[in-house]
């Protein structure tokens, strides 16, 4: 039987500050079920303040790990399987608060060189989002497709470099499939939303798709 949504938060951004994601251990209907039930409990989670006020940044830190990481978790097949084309496309819009209410908030490091230098799992998620998530052009129907850019195209409206960073690079992973995310990339840096010359030099890399 699925799991109320107080509980699934708790077991899922409750756990010890030095647990790593990938040594957690939960009852299936937590992390393994696919379904409609934990795919809202996701979408809650996402726009919940308690959240904040529960759990310290670590612990967010890994339960953002265990949504979005298919190595941590099955939770992230949610956005591939879950419902039919208009519920994924629903919970793949609601990942702009991810950046909005989460990265945002907390991955707040100067951004001097662009790579995975942060110092925990809320810096490794942000940066490396697009790459350890299993929502990718090949993966996706074009309605999710659009939703993806859509979420990538929020994030570049904050003035959150970390945020910027995250956002390109997947639109940079995005770009050789996708034509349009190289065109958001472009109208992005006609006004861009930071004076940081690594993020810059960085965006017109991205624009290219050629980035690591």
């Amino acid at each position: 039987m699925p799991l109320n949504y107080d509980i699934w938060r708790d077991q899922v951004f409750g756990q010890a500050e030095d647990l790593s994601p990938a040594d957690a251990e939960f009852p299936e209907e937590t992390v393994d079920a696919v379904n409609t039930t934990n795919f809202d409990h996701i979408d809650q989670a996402l726009a919940d303040a308690e959240v904040h006020q529960r759990y310290s940044p670590k612990q967010i830190g890994i339960g953002l790990q265990l949504i979005y990481s298919n190595c941590c978790s099955n939770l992230c097949f949610c956005y591939l399987q879950a419902g039919d084309d208009a519920r994924r496309v629903q919970g793949i819009r609601q990942m702009k608060l991810l950046y909005r209410n989460y990265f945002d908030r907390y991955c707040t490091q100067p951004v001097s060189s662009i790579g995975n230098d942060g110092e925990g799992w809320l810096d490794f998620t942000c940066y490396m989002l697009w790459d350890v998530f299993v929502l990718y052009p090949g993966s996706a129907s074009p309605a999710m497709i659009h939703a993806s850019l859509e979420v990538m195209s929020d994030a570049l409206t904050l003035t959150n470099d970390n945020c910027l960073v995250s956002a390109l690079h997947g639109l940079g992973h995005w770009a050789f499939e996708v034509p349009e995310a190289s065109s958001i990339i472009t109208q992005w840096q006609r006004k861009p939303t930071t004076k940081n010359p690594e993020v810059l030099q960085y965006a017109a890399q991205a624009a290219t798709g050629c980035i690591l």
